[in-house]
């Protein structure tokens, strides 16, 4: 009898705090939608018993009703909606449940079961539309590249762009929603390792020729309810030069295919004797006379000369001259200095006649069967002469003199560039010469031929030109 009347009491006791089985309930709205600024808005509650609101909110500090539970009969119920601050469009709900239910006024949609709610109404708050990109600001090489950045919008977004040599992948797109995972609640990872994140565009920059920095001006527009918003992103593509020591030297892509420098190296380490053969560095030839010119003037235009042991920074001999083939020597990293092949794909002529011509290459004179020097300084090669020095003995160890000026037209008349591949005349022991690219500037002439390196009993120093590795 006990535990009948225990049972029947718990009974009661459920039947008190549990919903009603037939409630009668409806409301005037069910689905909303208002602007970021918000607002209010109100609709009637028809109920047959008493009901009381339990809302879920995004943000719950926006979502006011006005009041919170109502008797049998029809209710007018307002809610007051404040201005949504953030970038993310807003869900708000509202469900009218039986007072009995232990829930308090703001509660997860999750806890609101459907057998407690009676009838829901949910409401769209906008947000002020918002765009930006990854990045302000990007500074990238003058050979370009391809490059990736994102846009964060939340309404359809278009880029224009300012600016020539350059591509942008999408030019428009729209906001996407991460899935989230329902248990964790956190973004859910794509399975595509290459896929790219939603938002991301790629830019492709074409390689630059330029003297000066060019900018391209990107600019991203959304357009919202009712403002259009934008946001800029500023490249700069540096002017192409090599940075040796503390000093820039223009580069050129020539019509070879290949970035070469068009100005004569003029670097030497601090504690370096200029003019001192066993340093193996000189000025360049003068102007004005058969001397050097140890002017600064003269130097930045015409470059330093150098002996093969500091252009390769080893010692030289018949053996290790071979082992320099495309050698990075005195060039910064990245680049080297040029081999006999990559000289001749460029002026197409030497005068070693096991050296087959190239007349395919652009600065071939076919007419004239050599190099034109008119050519590559039209180019933008800048022929520029620094004349070169001759030892009086092996390893410059009496130093040497300055060569390759013309008395009688009164001008530099010639320039020797190192090249790194040895000649061989035939010998399988060793080299005493370089190949090398010379200028003359009375004949008109760029071809390739040979000079003396220092364990030649009258070696030839020469100037550096470096050329970027492939």
């Amino acid at each position: 009898m006990k535990k009948y009347l225990i049972a029947l009491v718990i009974a009661a006791s459920f039947a008190l705090v549990s919903c009603k089985e037939d409630p009668q309930v409806s409301i005037s709205e069910q689905s909303l939608e208002m602007g970021y600024k918000g607002g209010s808005f109100s609709f009637d509650v028809t109920a047959n018993d008493t009901w009381k609101i339990v809302c879920s909110s995004d943000n719950p500090d926006l979502f006011l009703p006005r009041q919170w539970d109502g008797e049998a009969g029809t209710t007018t119920v307002t809610v007051d909606v404040h201005e949504n601050t953030s970038t993310s469009i807003l869900k708000h709900y509202l469900t009218v449940v039986s007072p009995n239910i232990d829930l308090p006024r703001y509660k997860s949609r999750s806890h609101i079961t459907e057998k407690c709610a009676l009838v829901s109404l949910s409401l769209t708050q906008g947000a002020p539309a918002y765009v930006k990109f990854s990045k302000s600001a990007h500074k990238v090489g003058y050979t370009g590249g391809e490059y990736k950045f994102s846009v964060s919008a939340n309404f359809p977004w278009e880029i224009t762009v300012e600016g020539e040599g350059i591509t942008v992948e999408p030019t428009s797109g729209v906001p996407v929603e991460e899935e989230l995972d329902p248990v964790t609640g956190k973004p859910v990872e794509s399975e595509d390792d290459e896929q790219d994140a939603p938002g991301t565009i790629t830019i492709t920059i074409d390689d630059y020729e330029g003297d000066t920095d060019r900018e391209f001006i990107l600019t991203v527009t959304a357009r919202g309810d009712d403002a259009t918003v934008t946001d800029q992103m500023t490249i700069t593509q540096e002017r192409p030069m090599l940075v040796v020591g503390n000093l820039e030297y223009p580069i050129k892509k020539m019509a070879d295919g290949r970035w070469w420098m068009v100005q004569n190296l003029c670097y030497s380490q601090k504690g370096i004797t200029i003019g001192d053969g066993r340093c193996g560095i000189w000025y360049p030839c003068s102007d004005n006379a058969l001397e050097f010119d140890n002017t600064t003037e003269g130097i930045l235009a015409k470059g330093l000369i150098y002996a093969d042991f500091t252009v390769f920074n080893t010692n030289i001999t018949s053996t290790t001259s071979k082992q320099q083939e495309g050698a990075q020597g005195i060039c910064p990293k990245g680049w080297h200095i040029p081999t006999l092949n990559e000289m001749m794909a460029l002026v197409g002529k030497c005068t070693d006649s096991k050296v087959p011509v190239n007349a395919d290459a652009p600065y071939y004179d076919a007419a004239k069967g050599h190099g034109s020097l008119s050519k590559l300084e039209e180019g933008g090669f800048n022929t520029s002469m620094a004349g070169y020095v001759m030892g009086r003995d092996k390893g410059f160890a009496s130093n040497g003199t300055i060569q390759g000026y013309n008395a009688a037209r009164r001008y530099v008349e010639s320039n020797y560039i190192f090249s790194s591949t040895a000649y061989l005349s035939g010998s399988s022991t060793g080299s005493s010469m370089w190949y090398a690219l010379v200028f003359n500037k009375t004949a008109n002439t760029a071809d390739v031929t040979m000079m003396s390196n220092s364990t030649a009993a009258r070696p030839f120093a020469g100037s550096v030109r470096c050329i970027k590795d492939e």
